[in-house]
């Protein structure tokens, strides 16, 4: 390269700056040398640090509740009427709604007037073997008619046993008409107005225990689930508190596969602290989980490890980094040192 002298261009009070610039000029020129695609090369170095190395894995989910019960209708029905609203706290055992029991309060008092008669009737067949056995004793009567009289016990027994089970049955359902909570919590989801008509198994409403635990549902590529496992420490964002960065723990892997648009997924469960209630069930998450860590080890840059300024042969199962010699005589300014590597983090 031809060496270029600007202090004849320039006063001599000015040299020091004019120095300055000349390098600068020089720097550009060799750089765009460079990316001419000449010979040159220039080389960025980094240096070696101590400090932490950490790898992890992007995912995305969806936010939902712990522990939550679905009340659901048990008997078919018209509500009359509904006790409770969105987001209200409820205890366990409130009453959250009430169904009209008109039909089963007369179906009560049938099964209970046809109850009270097989009792009167058992009462009167039991009466009746006790006095026929006196007779038998006495020779009175003959052994057929006491037979007679214990097998129509019996019948009235069985009769009796029946109407108690529809009793029963009737019972259960005027139970069934009043809609209670199972535990204590807060309501998030209601699907029950004053005069619906309902069905067996109808979902009425969800309760939740406590909204400051929650779960994400994660999915992972199958190319990385064999990093996840139970413990590992994760850490997400939702659009709807961009500034806000949540945290949780992986506390199951599932094993079962889903698949979209191609792809092979698998999910995992992470529980997470909702103190502040800031997250909502249904909430999309951007989340990291931390795969692995080493703290306070030697480390590098990964480009270190995929550079060459030199073709190099064999060796492919070692690991090289390119050091900066001291001396400038050499030919090349770096010199190859085979290293041991361990963890490879995320930069």
């Amino acid at each position: 390269m031809p060496k270029i002298d600007f202090s004849r261009f320039i006063p001599r009070k000015k040299k020091t700056i004019a120095g300055v610039a000349a390098l600068s000029i020089i720097l550009i020129y060799l750089i765009f040398r460079g990316c001419t695609g000449s010979s040159d090369i220039v080389y960025r170095y980094a240096k070696v640090t101590n400090g932490d190395v950490i790898k992890t894995v992007s995912v995305t989910g969806t936010l939902d509740v712990l522990n939550s019960y679905r009340v659901m209708s048990k008997i078919n029905g018209v509500v009359n009427r509904v006790l409770v609203d969105f987001n209200q706290v409820v205890g366990k055992g409130q009453l959250l709604a009430t169904v009209d029991s008109t039909e089963i309060d007369q179906e009560m008092s049938r099964v209970r007037a046809q109850l009270e008669r097989a009792r009167l009737d058992l009462s009167g067949a039991k009466a009746d073997i006790d006095t026929k056995k006196d007779l038998f004793k006495e020779n009175l009567i003959s052994r057929k008619d006491l037979e007679q009289a214990e097998l129509n016990y019996k019948k009235i027994a069985a009769q009796y046993r029946q109407f108690y089970v529809e009793y029963e049955i009737a019972l259960r359902n005027k139970n069934y008409t009043r809609i209670a909570s199972p535990a204590s919590g807060i309501i998030i989801s209601m699907d029950i107005k004053p005069m619906d008509v309902v069905a067996v198994n109808k979902p009425l409403f969800v309760v939740v225990e406590d909204l400051r635990k929650m779960y994400l549902t994660i999915n992972v590529d199958e190319s990385d689930i064999g990093k996840i496992a139970k413990g590992q420490q994760v850490t997400f964002t939702v659009s709807a508190f961009p500034g806000s960065v949540f945290a949780g723990k992986i506390d199951q892997v599932r094993l079962n596969p889903t698949t979209q648009q191609s792809i092979v997924l698998y999910q995992a469960i992470v529980i997470c602290d909702n103190s502040e209630m800031k997250l909502k069930p249904g909430m999309t998450a951007t989340a990291t989980v931390v795969v692995g860590k080493k703290e306070k080890v030697l480390r590098v840059h990964n480009e270190a490890f995929i550079v060459s300024p030199v073709e190099t042969k064999g060796d492919f199962n070692r690991q090289f980094v390119w050091k900066k010699r001291t001396s400038v005589v050499d030919e090349l300014p770096v010199k190859k040192i085979g290293v041991k590597t361990g963890l490879v983090g995320d930069v």
